[in-house]
């Protein structure tokens, strides 16, 4: 009797991406947000978070997760996700070499003086810290919003160097994912990379609330 035998293999190949933006995105901007959506949702569905701000201020980018799929089964939204624990390094290869030429694409629009300001929430705070661990990044603030900080990759040794990006991590104080004993974990986490993290919490659960998003923009100086 013969047995078969399965080979798995990869090729590269060139893919069309989504992403939204909001704000004019000209030499007088002077703020320029990145952001990375959670799992299940929508490059949108990130930007309508930020309908309260000055377009003439902020211009704000949201790419969308390379993953597609039917929210409910068969049908229902379309939404997206940025890994998973199948074939992950090469998602992380792909999504950071994706994420990082689009940054550069529309950085280039804004003044050399813009505050770049990358934004992740939830398994788009995750992506956000593995893209700058992988690739060279110009940013000046990381805010990693109510996400997981990974543990698996020593963040001092990665491509972009975090010691000259201010870092916030933020998170409601009602999301049940994140627990005291996780929000500890969470803690070791940042002891162990050596990072400089203000922590700021808010009410609210696991999503980004508006009003907390204003206010944290007034925070970046």
């Amino acid at each position: 009797m013969l047995t078969m035998e399965i080979n798995v293999n990869h090729i590269s190949v060139p893919k069309t991406h989504r992403y939204a933006t909001y704000g004019t995105g000209g030499p007088d901007t002077q703020y320029f947000w990145f952001c990375l959506h959670g799992s299940q949702m929508r490059c949108e569905q990130m930007i309508y978070k930020f309908s309260d701000f000055d377009p003439e201020i902020h211009y704000v980018v949201a790419p969308e997760g390379m993953n597609r799929f039917y929210l409910e089964g068969f049908g229902g939204d379309v939404v997206a996700s940025w890994m998973t624990k199948r074939d992950r390094l090469h998602e992380i290869s792909d999504f950071s070499a994706y994420l990082s030429a689009l940054h550069r694409q529309e950085l280039q629009k804004l003044s050399p003086e813009v505050k770049k300001v990358g934004l992740g929430f939830s398994q788009g705070g995750t992506t956000l810290y593995r893209w700058l661990h992988d690739q060279p990044v110009s940013m000046d603030v990381l805010i990693g919003h109510s996400c997981w900080i990974p543990e698996d990759i020593d963040l001092r040794a990665g491509a972009t160097d975090l010691s000259t990006v201010r870092s916030i991590y933020t998170y409601g104080l009602q999301d049940a994912f994140l627990t005291e004993d996780r929000i500890e974990a969470l803690r070791q986490v940042v002891h162990k990379n050596n990072l400089e993290v203000d922590i700021l919490t808010y009410e609210g659960g696991h999503r980004i609330e508006k009003p907390w998003l204003t206010e944290l923009s007034q925070r970046l100086g």
